[in-house]
């Protein structure tokens, strides 16, 4: 009908204001469709860029939020969030232990995945977002993954998930100072996504901003957008509010048959299975610094989980993958039944939820 007017309009030679508003209306639709088309706009990044920790910092300042992964060979990566929102996949293939990290800007979340076995060539294009959770879709295998549900849906085929974090370039500097940085080039793209369409407020935890329907009722245990480290083992899940674990710099726990410790150190917070050969140990703040003692062997921990003094020198606790930091409303989302640290009582000698 439109094309029909501008071609009479055309021959008479004459153009109505209400023509002209149609055309302009159908063009920005056109261009804002284009724009918004999800294989143009959230391409997986398959050739990332590099850079060494020293220039990271001084490219992006010390307070930068990353997404810090420690592969299957302990090697650290770190990721610049910022960047990380829009393509929300990028590959890193190099070396024994390759994986793809994963980021969601909607439930700031981020999970890391193993690229072996079923899962060894993904070739993966964004599809969706499901309760405020990113979608992607495995093209080999037909299978879309929600990336809180760590499996290709349908086949209910576990992916092997890699310890992930969410702190700054600062903390990650001072725990791995020889880890690469992923960065890329700002495009065009980015500031029309980060700009206008991820909005301060979808990200803001101060904002009660939610952009796609919840599938349960919000939880208002905690305050809707704080950030939790959503753990799942066992079968079982527990919440850990972030503001609790900066608080108590160390927590002893047990999930299910797990039993599980949560380093903290500035903004950096890993949670590790306490059980090494022969032992299940329980920890300690040391007297003076960053590091851990357990109290079996009086043993000197790192914050990233590496025995440096006593008995167990050398050995290293077993990371559990985990979502870190993210929003308390999506993590109750897909978890409703999410016992959160601290609601119930004390079993024994280890603290398994008191406040």
């Amino acid at each position: 009908m439109i094309g029909y007017g501008v071609y009479q309009n055309a021959i008479a030679g004459s153009w109505s204001i209400l023509l002209i508003a149609s055309v302009l209306a159908v063009a920005l639709l056109l261009i804002y469709g284009f724009l918004m088309h999800a294989k143009l706009l959230f391409k997986p990044v398959k050739n990332p860029i590099f850079i060494s920790m020293d220039e990271a910092i001084d490219k992006y300042g010390p307070d930068e939020e990353v997404v810090g992964v420690t592969d299957n060979d302990g090697k650290p990566f770190a990721f610049i969030a910022r960047l990380a929102r829009r393509p929300h996949i990028v590959y890193q293939v190099e070396g024994d232990s390759p994986f793809i990290m994963t980021h969601c800007i909607l439930a700031h979340s981020s999970m890391s995945y193993a690229l072996e076995g079923n899962f060894e060539n993904p070739d993966i294009t964004i599809t969706a977002a499901l309760a405020n959770n990113m979608v992607f879709y495995e093209k080999s295998s037909r299978c879309s993954v929600v990336q809180i549900h760590n499996r290709l849906e349908g086949r209910n085929d576990p992916l092997s998930t890699v310890p992930t974090v969410m702190t700054s370039l600062r903390t990650w500097q001072r725990l791995y100072p020889d880890s690469p940085v992923w960065m890329r080039p700002v495009e065009w793209r980015d500031i029309f996504y980060l700009k206008m369409l991820a909005r301060a407020d979808v990200i803001d935890p101060s904002s009660p901003v939610i952009v796609y329907p919840l599938q349960h009722e919000l939880d208002q245990r905690l305050p809707m957008k704080s950030f939790v480290l959503g753990v799942v083992v066992d079968g079982q899940s527990r919440t850990y509010p972030a503001d609790v674990v900066a608080e108590r710099k160390l927590i002893n726990d047990q999930l299910g048959d797990t039993p599980l410790a949560i380093f903290c150190v500035d903004d950096y917070m890993q949670v590790f299975d306490r059980r090494i050969v022969g032992a299940t140990l329980t920890f300690d703040k040391a007297e003076q610094g960053a590091d851990f003692v357990d109290r079996e062997s009086a043993s000197v921990w790192s914050p990233t989980g590496r025995c440096t003094a006593g008995e167990h020198h050398g050995t290293q606790l077993a990371a559990i993958p985990h979502y870190n930091k993210i929003f308390w409303f999506v993590w109750a989302d897909y978890y409703p039944n999410s016992a959160i640290y601290g609601e119930a009582e004390s079993t024994g000698d280890v603290t398994a939820s008191a406040a």
